[in-house]
């Protein structure tokens, strides 16, 4: 969709200042033959081809749009076979999902669709991140960032979870006390420096991965505030400024940074994005497999259809759920009991959710044992709470049994240096973070100084380009 569908309004504008221009300069070129200056007339001829040039450069950046959009779509029907981000999508169509919501992975506020991209049905929801942004190549540039900043999120949620338990585990203590004499007491935590290090790398691992998550939400927002705001509002100032003389050099200069912007900066974004659809393309048959262990729908019974059609960019160790947690006893609570019951409870308001902890419910939406609803405990019988206390005991007796019974030596420790482990990880989406937007902002830069003097614009950007 080009300019005039766009920004009709503005553009006209822009079409009337040209026009008023042109009136202008017809009158100085009729002074001049009427008084026969040759210097007025030379004046006269020289803005009437700058005229004709800002048109010629509106009508460049209307058709060129939807070259461009073209190009992109002929680049992702190319990226690979299979349609990345849905389940069961036709085949050559780059897909991802809707963002109707910010409710959980699977309550029922939230569909999934398989919807094209570079498509008008993904953005027809007010809600969608991808609404008011017409062109292809922005759009695959917010889902690039957007994609990233999911699994960033998954790495950092499993860490933290497993942070959860190593922490409680190593501030365990034990008291001991003399009554004789002279009474007293003494408290240690024999824990603790098994768990210490482990602890401190889950902390520095969360913490980045914030930090890379501000950063890539970031970028997103930037991406989206450019195509929204920045390029037609200064797109059109630029061509209206550029047609009157004494803000030529202004008008050219926004002109340049418009372009450069909406098309340069972009671009680098979406070749990462057609780069990270081509990896996952080539590896979705073997990551859909039933037989491959690494495919989430294989750990779950109720799977996030997102996560099984979605192979990761970075690494699958989160995703296996291979971070292991003390009372686990080698095969139980993994990461992915845990994100089930999150996911489970995304979405719900604070009183629902807390109602639903106060009866016991677990994720499946099943009640404890005893159906004894503690929101309703005023009434409750003296024997009723006590049996409620008698299994709450019992469940955190058999958890400390099982983690009594385990390897005191955190293993997430051992895992952080492997290959796909949490440094390795967060290393490859530092890159995928930081590599593309870096050569999009000198690229960016470079653009705007060469486009501001073919448009006749001042050039003091230069001096940053130098600096850079």
């Amino acid at each position: 969709m080009g300019l005039i569908e766009m920004w009709g309004s503005w553009v006209g504008f822009a079409g009337i200042a040209l026009g008023i221009s042109t009136v202008l300069v017809a009158i100085v070129y009729m002074l001049s033959e009427f008084l026969m200056n040759d210097r007025m007339k030379g004046w006269a001829k020289l803005e009437l081809a700058e005229i004709f040039y800002s048109a010629l450069i509106i009508s460049m950046a209307i058709t060129t749009l939807p070259l461009i959009d073209a190009v992109v779509q002929g680049a992702l029907l190319g990226t690979g076979t299979t349609g990345t981000g849905t389940a069961g999508c036709a085949g050559g169509v780059t897909t991802t999902w809707i963002a109707t919501t910010d409710y959980g992975h699977y309550t029922p506020s939230k569909t999934y669709e398989c919807l094209d991209i570079c498509g008008a049905p993904i953005a027809a929801s007010p809600n969608s991140v991808y609404n008011g942004i017409e062109s292809c190549h922005m759009r695959l540039g917010i889902w690039y960032m957007r994609e990233l900043f999911d699994e960033t999120k998954n790495l950092a949620f499993d860490t933290y979870l497993s942070y959860i338990w190593t922490s409680m585990w190593s501030e365990f203590t034990i008291n001991i006390e003399f009554v004789f004499e002279k009474a007293g007491f003494f408290t240690f935590t024999p824990w603790k420096g098994f768990f210490t290090m482990g602890n401190k790398v889950k902390e520095m691992c969360f913490d980045w991965a914030m930090k890379l998550m501000m950063l890539l939400k970031f970028q997103e927002v930037t991406l989206s505030f450019i195509a929204k705001a920045v390029f037609p509002a200064f797109f059109v100032i630029g061509a209206i400024l550029r047609t009157f003389t004494m803000t030529r050099r202004l008008g050219g200069l926004l002109l340049a940074i418009a372009i450069a912007l909406y098309f340069v900066f972009p671009a680098f974004y979406a070749f990462g994005a057609l780069v990270m659809l081509d990896i996952k393309n080539g590896v979705w048959q073997e990551w859909t497999d039933q037989d491959n262990p690494a495919n989430p729908c294989n750990n779950i019974l109720q799977a996030n259809p997102d996560d099984c059609a979605d192979p990761p960019i970075a690494n699958v160790m989160y995703i296996n759920a291979t971070i292991p947690m003390p009372g686990g006893n080698g095969q139980g609570y993994t990461t992915w009991a845990s994100r089930e019951k999150l996911n489970y409870y995304e979405g719900m308001d604070a009183e629902t959710y807390l109602k639903y902890i106060e009866e016991g419910k677990d994720s499946a939406n099943d009640a404890t044992i005893m159906n004894f609803d503690l929101s309703k405990n005023v009434q409750a019988t003296d024997e009723e709470k006590k049996q409620k206390f008698e299994e709450v005991s019992s469940s955190m007796d058999a958890w400390k049994k099982s983690a009594e019974s385990e390897n005191k030596i955190d293993d997430f420790l051992s895992i952080a240096w492997t290959r796909n482990g949490p440094v390795d990880t967060l290393a490859r989406l530092t890159f995928w973070a930081v590599f593309f937007s870096l050569f999009s902002i000198i690229g960016t830069i470079a653009a705007i100084r060469s486009l501001s003097i073919t448009f006749g614009g001042d050039i003091e950007i230069a001096g940053l380009t130098r600096l850079i």
